[in-house]
């Protein structure tokens, strides 16, 4: 059967929150997993079977941060990364909320033991290495209010750009 022999991807989803100076939200992870030490990162995680990688961003925001975004979440990225450290192929997409008041509360999940907002600059020196040029895409396409396709965090040039589109065209 043909669909039996199709490749295998995990899909995961990440929401990139800013509050209203323009600081980025990041969590720390609690434990390390395969493959990487406990790191900064941003809301996200993996979807569950069937579950649009919209849904996936908006109960995994919810579950990590207690965060219920007001506005409809505007694409940011797609990233392609290849099967490494024993994952399987993840197809990740990137989605940003609206800006949210300097003084809204955070609450943790059992994930992680911490949480900061910071500006884009600020992030750099909690980055690890492999997350430098996938939060550089992402702050561009930010930036630039344009959504970008990307392979293992990298924008090889020959990435498709494709236009984010208002809340107001989004049915939000």
């Amino acid at each position: 059967m043909f669909a039996a022999s199709l490749p295998r991807h995990v899909v995961s989803a990440t929401v990139l929150v800013t509050d209203i100076d323009g600081q980025v939200l990041m969590l720390h992870q609690a434990r390390p997993y395969p493959g990487h030490p406990p790191w900064w990162q941003l809301p996200a995680g993996l979807a569950d079977l069937g579950e649009a990688p919209p849904a996936t961003a908006l109960r995994e925001l919810a579950e990590e941060t207690g965060l219920r975004p007001g506005g409809a979440l505007r694409p940011l990225a797609v990233d392609y990364r290849a099967a490494a450290d024993g994952w399987p192929p993840v197809i990740d997409f990137a989605f940003t909320a609206d800006p949210v008041p300097a003084d809204t509360p955070i609450r943790l999940s059992a994930e992680h033991d911490a949480f900061a907002w910071r500006t884009w600059e600020q992030w750099e020196p909690f980055l690890q290495p492999e997350q430098h040029a996938w939060f550089a895409a992402l702050h561009a396409a930010y930036r630039l209010g344009r959504a970008v396709v990307l392979v293992d965090g990298h924008d090889a040039g020959t990435a498709a750009e494709v236009p984010v589109l208002p809340p107001t065209q989004l049915g939000g």
